[in-house]
């Protein structure tokens, strides 16, 4: 039996209870032909995230309040691929937002899915390895966000001690780990 084949959206319905959650309800039928009529999907927006390595081989990471975990969260920075922009752009944008370092030569690593069955978010992974300190952050009403700089050397001690526990930056380190195994030597 072939277990990948898509279901077929037959009706979409946007329940969405405020433009900064875009909640679907999909009426779908199955490959066995069995309807499920309460699919809910979210669709947040792709992100850009980065892995910055400073020239003392230090990892540029952000801490910051998020509510939906309850704490503060030390992860990549990144941020939602705003209208207009490429997923490259907004790399580049965010790291300088939230950080106050520029990028000078940025490169593609790839992309993961966050959560596949319930949400359409695609986080692209970029890795910058020229740095430059540009200005200071340049934060929204909602950022209150604190730079950390992390040996490349500690990051999975911190990654097995949950320090580091965001699902998608260390789905980004893992990727740029298999990519570029060199760096992280």
């Amino acid at each position: 039996m072939k277990i990948n084949r898509k279901w077929e959206l037959l009706k979409e319905v946007d329940i969405s209870p405020s433009p900064w959650f875009p909640l679907y309800k999909h009426t779908v039928k199955l490959p066995n032909g069995k309807i499920i009529d309460d699919y809910y999907l979210s669709k947040l927006g792709d992100v850009s995230m980065v892995i910055a390595i400073t020239k003392n081989r230090e990892v540029v990471f952000v801490k910051q309040y998020k509510h939906g975990a309850g704490e503060a969260i030390i992860e990549l920075p990144a941020g939602r691929i705003r209208k207009g922009n490429t997923p490259q752009k907004e790399a580049v944008l965010e790291l300088e937002e939230e950080t106050g370092y520029r990028a000078k030569n940025i490169k593609y690593i790839g992309y993961v899915f966050v959560e596949p069955s319930k949400d359409t978010l695609k986080t692209h992974a970029f890795l910058v390895k020229d740095l430059e300190i540009k200005h200071s952050q340049k934060l929204e009403e909602t950022e209150d966000i604190e730079v950390i700089l992390i040996p490349i050397n500690e990051i999975d001690k911190r990654i097995k001690s949950g320090e580091i526990a965001a699902s998608d930056t260390i789905a980004v380190i893992r990727l740029t780990q298999l990519k570029y195994p060199d760096l992280f030597k």
